[in-house]
């Protein structure tokens, strides 16, 4: 049985997670700042997630001027995000997950509980789930969603 994610009008989980850039970055302390959009993806250099990000790379001027922090989640290391960052010139950080903890609170993980389910959320400045959908929503899609969250 396939977990739906979380609803919008929830309250996002919080958690505090290594990131790409070395340092540690707390959910809430983010999106307290105008908002977090997170990206939960299987893994580092596959086809399907170097689309999806780079299509997030490409777009990133857009998150931006809506005031929402960009961030990709999966369990590669904080060491193999930096490289795999810097490989497709990612302007936005990867967390790293690597017990899967947090993006099973997100309800991000495939039914058996060993990989990611490819989830999108967006979570606004009061720490509410204002957009959330599985797949791979094309960059236009979610920032849909997001301008219609406000």
């Amino acid at each position: 049985m396939v977990i739906d994610p979380l609803t919008p009008g929830t309250h996002a989980p919080d958690a505090t997670l290594a990131a790409s850039d070395g340092t540690m970055v707390t959910l809430s302390h983010i999106w307290q700042l105008g908002g977090v959009l997170l990206v939960f993806y299987p893994g580092n250099n596959t086809p399907g997630c170097d689309r999806q990000l780079r299509e997030l790379k490409d777009e990133y001027a857009r998150f931006q001027s809506l005031g929402i922090a960009t961030f990709g989640v999966n369990p590669a290391s904080a060491d193999d995000h930096r490289a795999y960052a810097e490989e497709l010139g990612l302007p936005f950080l990867l967390l790293s997950d690597p017990g899967l903890k947090v993006s099973a609170a997100w309800q991000a993980v495939a039914p058996l509980g060993d990989q990611i389910t490819r989830t999108v959320y967006r979570v606004d400045a009061d720490g509410i789930i204002r957009y959330g959908a599985r797949g791979m929503p094309g960059a236009d899609i979610t920032l849909e969603g997001l301008e219609e969250a406000g």
